[in-house]
């Protein structure tokens, strides 16, 4: 079976999980014995065309930087035009695919392919203008109307994960441009045939946008227990985050709540626009370490005591919620988007919605050791049992072929 799996980006080019699934997805359906290519961006410093584990990556599809305004709109006027262009080129030239699957929301078609099609969605652009199902950044959102959005959107910090200025903040015409275009790519749903979701969160958007044909299948991890050693020092017990230090992420509130901690240490392994704010805020007993390179994840998850997961908006499915599962650790997050499939309340963990709350499930953890061997315990049983890669992979290769018949 030829397969081709269509993204924006691949690693190196790292802004999220998605792309850490994705390659992993191609490493296994290529030792599965599928001919496997992936199309991507272009790069500068990367290769055009490249083979790595027995797959071959074209990096083609014209793109911007996401982190970036001017990025964004660069990716809103060329990508789309690339995805179509590329994938006809590129089957002229190796032939055609059997399937073509789109592996983030930003790669679903403008238009319909003769292949049995495939998306996974991961993130919220096909359901909300803003790209992140946050209204008023206060809540998740369950549907958006113009006047609904205009209200959201002057009361909001961020489009997406970026943050807006005040030009774009009170900007009709910005308005009418992300409106304009979250109507173009729901639109774009009809124009695949199946699609993945990687929560139930995620699922239940899929159907409110009238879409029948879902299977929820969550990213394939890449994971193992392996890499150079991290040195911390902290003797006190300790809450992990990582992650971007800003404002959707929920750090000020984990800041917050560790004010009257006793026995226990924060230790905070990103950066972000929120730093010099946190650390303002911060007792003795939260230690910021900054970006780490991710060979040190592993040694960090194995030393740390209890992972706190704290988002403010609906994450999708967050990809701390494998990791804390597969290295057997306790956790604590917010109970918003789909971090409830990651934790199920009193046995790997806790959900929690307000500051006090979290507090006090820090806390609770804190002072029972056995309790925290007895979550850590459950979290790998609940990663044997839900996002072991190979049973992930099983159920992509099912409906591969259920869909070929």
């Amino acid at each position: 079976m030829r397969v081709l799996l269509v993204t924006e980006y691949f690693p190196p080019k790292i802004y999220g999980g998605g792309e850490l699934s994705t390659k992993n997805l191609a490493k296994k359906l290529s030792q599965s014995g599928l001919e496997v290519s992936v199309l991507t961006s272009h790069f500068e410093d990367l290769p055009i065309l490249e083979e790595i584990d027995g797959y071959k990556i074209f990096r083609h599809l014209k793109t911007g930087n996401p982190k970036k305004i001017f990025g964004n709109i660069k990716r809103t006027m060329f990508f789309q035009r690339s995805v179509r262009k590329e994938i006809k080129e590129l089957e002229e030239k190796t032939g055609k695919f059997e399937v073509i699957h789109f592996l983030n929301t930003t790669s679903i078609p403008k238009f319909k392919v003769k292949a049995k099609t495939f998306a996974t969605i991961n993130s919220y652009t096909n359901f909300c203008p803003k790209a992140n199902l946050f209204y008023k950044e206060q809540t998740a959102c369950d549907g958006c109307n113009p006047t609904k959005f205009v209200g959201c959107i002057t009361n909001s910090e961020f489009v997406g994960k970026t943050r807006m200025t005040p030009i774009m903040k009170y900007n009709p015409v910005f308005w009418t441009m992300l409106y304009w275009n979250y109507m173009k790519r729901r639109a774009r749903l009809k124009n695949v045939g199946h699609y993945i979701s990687i929560s139930e969160f995620i699922t239940t958007q899929l159907k409110k946008n009238g879409v029948k044909k879902i299977s929820k299948i969550y990213n394939l991890p890449d994971l193992n227990d392996k890499g150079p050693k991290f040195e911390i020092k902290e003797k006190e017990v300790k809450v992990t985050f990582i992650g971007v230090l800003e404002k959707v992420k929920g750090v000020e509130m984990l800041v917050k709540s560790f004010r009257g901690i006793k026995g226990a240490k924060l230790l905070l392994f990103g950066d972000g626009i929120e730093k010099e704010n946190l650390e303002k805020i911060s007792g003795k007993n939260v230690k910021f370490y900054g970006k780490v390179d991710y060979k040190y994840i592993p040694s960090i998850y194995k030393q740390s005591d209890i992972i706190v997961q704290t988002a403010l908006w609906p994450e999708p499915f967050s990809r701390i919620m494998l990791e804390s599962a597969f290295f057997g650790k306790p956790i604590i997050a917010t109970d918003f988007g789909g971090n409830s499939e990651g934790v199920i309340e009193g046995e790997n963990g806790y959900l929690v919605k307000t500051e006090h709350d979290l507090r006090e499930k820090i806390q609770k953890l804190v002072d029972n050791k056995e309790l925290r061997k007895k979550f850590g315990k459950r979290s790998r049983k609940i990663y044997e049992e839900k996002f072991e890669t190979e049973k992930l992979l099983k159920k992509i290769m099912n409906i591969y072929n259920k869909e070929q018949k």
